[in-house]
């Protein structure tokens, strides 16, 4: 598997081949199929890795525990600083999620469309929390805010892996995700 995420890795799924996952590893070509029925099998099981990273990372700090809004605010920064880690360290997640998957089949495009599902639950159940705890409005459309939320980490993310300056890039893009998430969603009372 670690073989075969490096070569897709570098050269996109299209143009990787069977003999240079199996080159990679220092196997025969013929002992690939004994552990993946082809090419695209294996990218499916990557992107089974690449989501039980992401969903481990992001639900290391369960909704819940806060007490305070304070509290709401330092959980959130700790979920997108893991987020943003993650993301960041190896860019070719975003890629594989976001283009790579897309352009295989209607199978994986599924695949991919059922793990921003997944990521929009997560934070659906930050959103719920907030407003259950009376610190965002209870007037927000949950499941649509959680799918803007994870619009704006995921290109956030994307600006991080780009920038020079990536610790300078993480901090400004989690304050802003922050004010917009918890100021812009932010119950009357307390905002106070």
């Amino acid at each position: 598997m670690e073989a075969a995420y490096r070569v897709i890795s570098e050269k996109g799924y299209h143009r990787t081949r069977i003999e240079d996952i199996a080159q990679e590893t220092g196997m025969a070509q013929g002992l690939f199929y004994r552990y993946f029925e082809n090419k695209k099998d294996v990218f499916s099981q990557i992107i089974d890795m690449v989501i039980a990273r992401i969903s481990e990372g992001v639900m290391a700090d369960a909704p819940g525990t806060s007490g305070t809004l304070e509290e709401y605010a330092e959980q959130m920064k700790r979920g997108l600083d893991n987020l943003f880690d993650i993301l960041v360290e190896d860019p070719f997640i975003s890629k594989l999620l976001f283009h790579e998957a897309q352009g295989i089949d209607e199978e994986m495009s599924r695949k991919a469309q059922k793990a921003l599902d997944l990521f929009a639950d997560f934070s659906s159940f930050y959103i719920k929390d907030g407003i259950a705890k009376g610190f965002l409005r209870p007037d927000i459309e949950i499941r649509e805010t959680a799918y803007a939320f994870n619009a704006v980490v995921f290109e956030g993310a994307r600006r991080i892996a780009l920038s020079k300056d990536k610790g300078k890039a993480k901090k400004s893009w989690t304050k802003a995700i922050l004010d917009l998430m918890i100021e812009g969603t932010a119950a009357p009372q307390a905002q106070k």
